[in-house]
């Protein structure tokens, strides 16, 4: 029974609902209210806005990691502050944009890989190789398929219309991609099946269950593009808010003389992580009702910064980011 328990990152409840499946409330709601989705997407989007400051809190409201990367920290917001002005200021905003819904795409199936590692690790087997192709070769499927599929749905959006102004003379080419990423699909998802069938003797439900739900996740795409896109944001920030709140908790617990602006608030975590949601929210919606294009402004640039943090802080290989998740560091 311990065992099993080590397997889970948080526990079996908490991984269900914020890692694996909780994204189905949403999907659920999107669905019923098909007509009238306006306040579910404005739900998501607070989610989101909130999941990109926890990044920031995580950099500027704890010393060790801000000293490890100072000039950095300090260089990037003035840099990405330098070059949302210039996008903007040469009517280029709706590109900067593009690229920043792109990455986040991206930057969602790179999360959804690490948490996957995480998982694999935790039950001492799998193969990075195998599990990074799985879901990149189903994301990328999907990503191609739509571009051929949905072409009509994705040019009402102004992201959509640029990316199928440089897609669009290449659409050919496109649609045979999308089948040799089918294939891929299908090769990955044996091998997949095939390392887990040889592990049965120790096989990891919990990593199983995030890995079905992320293709789950995927294929609500096939159905709709934009339901597919609302639901697969809010569970990229919900469960990063969840392992957030959990990693802080478990990282200070296990170092209770550590000092910083972020040990302190672990003491009372979910109090001040509540206050912390409740601040941002509120400033979002202040900042909608005070000036709308600025807030989108501020979002995408920040977006960059948010993206280019986590890819720096969240290395698992990392004894003082794998330690708290209770990783063994062992050669598979």
């Amino acid at each position: 029974m311990e065992i099993a328990k080590k397997l889970w990152i948080q526990n079996s409840w908490a991984d269900t609902i914020f890692y694996s499946f909780g994204w189905i409330v949403i999907l659920a709601l999107l669905l019923v209210f098909q007509n009238n989705y306006a306040w579910i997407i404005l739900i998501v989007l607070l989610f989101n806005y909130v999941h990109r400051h926890y990044t920031f809190a995580l950099v500027y409201g704890e010393n060790e990691e801000f000293s490890r990367r100072r000039l950095i920290y300090i260089a990037l917001p003035i840099l990405a502050i330098i070059v949302t002005f210039i996008f903007v200021k040469y009517d280029s905003f709706k590109i900067l944009l593009t690229i920043s819904i792109i990455w986040t795409m991206y930057h969602t199936v790179a999360q959804k890989y690490g948490l996957t590692r995480i998982y694999s690790r935790k039950a001492g087997y799998g193969e990075a190789r195998t599990e990074l192709w799985l879901i990149y070769s189903w994301f990328i499927f999907i990503f191609l398929f739509m571009a051929v599929q949905e072409q009509h749905t994705v040019e009402r959006y102004r992201a959509g219309r640029v990316i199928l102004g440089v897609l669009g003379p290449y659409m050919q080419y496109i649609t045979v991609l999308a089948y040799v990423a089918g294939a891929a699909c299908a090769y990955f998802t044996i091998r997949y099946t095939y390392i887990e069938l040889k592990n049965w003797h120790q096989i990891s439900i919990p990593k199983n269950l995030y890995v079905i739900s992320i293709v789950l996740l995927f294929s609500i795409f096939l159905y709709s593009l934009v339901i597919g896109y609302i639901v697969f944001a809010f569970s990229h920030a919900l469960e990063y808010i969840a392992f957030v709140n959990f990693f802080v908790s478990a990282k200070y617990r296990k170092r209770p003389e550590h000092k910083s602006l972020l040990a302190s608030a672990s003491k009372k975590l979910w109090i001040y992580s509540t206050l912390f949601a409740i601040v941002v929210i509120l400033v979002s919606l202040y900042g909608r009702q005070w000036n709308r294009q600025a807030l989108e402004i501020y979002i995408v640039g920040s977006s960059f910064l948010h993206f280019i943090y986590d890819g720096m802080i969240w290395k698992v290989r990392r004894p003082d980011v794998g330690k708290p998740l209770e990783i063994k560091y062992t050669s598979y």
